[in-house]
């Protein structure tokens, strides 16, 4: 039993009252895959079978039934731990997000500070990678794996992309839900070297310079001009839903997929407050995932 968790009890505990995997994953903010792994993990630890598996999803065997009061127990204990350890928790955690991961992020961050009241983010907004090993941040969202370094790394999303506009813009240009919105439509960019190069070489393949209204250096700047019905733009279909004014207007861009990582120090990790709040946003962006598919 050295080898057992307390989050292995947490999920036995939400398998138990949930019944399938699915219903504690969606419960606890994970996968379904993650909770298996806490399950098969437990039972590594005990040395026992606690569930029969079967089309009527997990039920328990007679030897988790003999353990399950001792581990709801062990698991309130652990609650009440956490509990007290949270009310400890405190300090400056600095993030650094590309440009509108920040938007999209910020409206969600109020319930991390109602859980966690002592701790303060700082917030640096840019789309450049920071150096984690100089600490220059506790936690980055990046569009790349680090080449180096004792650095953590987690799949915070996949990106889907499309061609978005105001309601307003689709109705006085119809061309904007054909093929035709390359050469008849007004289109909102960023300057050369915001975007990605793959954004740009896409740009670069669509579109004449003449159909270009807007350049510009920021992405919330471009995304507002196009909630006024300035035009049409690239964007991230998670990012889109968040504005009702916008409309998607074309099938997915499929080569403007990416993935977006969480990155952070090993050693700033091991802080509390770093880790916990790590640990919230894997979790909110674990719940938010499906955001990112059309």
């Amino acid at each position: 039993m050295n080898n057992m968790h307390w989050n292995d009890l947490k999920v036995f505990a939400a398998v138990v009252q949930k019944g399938s995997l699915s219903a504690a994953g969606r419960y606890l903010g994970l996968s379904q895959p993650t909770i298996g792994r806490h399950i098969d993990s437990l039972e590594k630890a005990l040395n026992k079978k606690l569930f029969n598996r079967g089309s009527k999803g997990y039920v328990l065997t007679e030897q988790g039934l003999e353990l399950l009061p001792h581990i709801e127990a062990m698991e309130r204990a652990s609650l009440a731990i956490e509990e007290h350890d949270q009310s400890e928790i405190s300090g400056i955690v600095r993030l650094s997000l590309p440009e509108i991961t920040s938007r999209y992020l910020g409206k969600r961050l109020l319930p991390l500070q109602k859980l966690y009241p002592d701790i303060k983010l700082e917030i640096a907004t840019s789309n450049q990678f920071v150096n984690l090993s100089r600490r220059e941040a506790d936690i980055a969202l990046r569009t790349e794996l680090p080449a180096q370094g004792d650095l953590r790394t987690k799949l915070a999303f996949r990106t889907q992309a499309a061609i978005f506009a105001s309601h307003q813009y689709t109705k006085l240009n119809p061309a904007a839900l054909t093929e035709e919105r390359y050469q008849k439509c007004d289109w909102i960019v960023p300057i050369w070297g915001r975007a990605s190069k793959q954004a740009e070489d896409w740009y670069k393949d669509k579109m004449h310079t003449s159909r270009v209204a807007y350049r510009c250096a920021s992405f919330h700047v471009m995304m507002d001009l196009a909630l006024a019905g300035a035009g049409l733009i690239l964007w991230t279909s998670g990012y889109a839903k968040d504005h009702a004014g916008l409309v998607r207007v074309s099938e997915e861009i499929t080569s403007q997929q990416r993935d977006y990582w969480l990155v952070s120090h090993s050693g700033a990790l091991e802080q509390p407050r770093v880790r916990a709040v790590w640990d919230w946003i894997s979790a909110l962006f674990e719940q938010e995932r499906s955001k990112f598919i059309l």
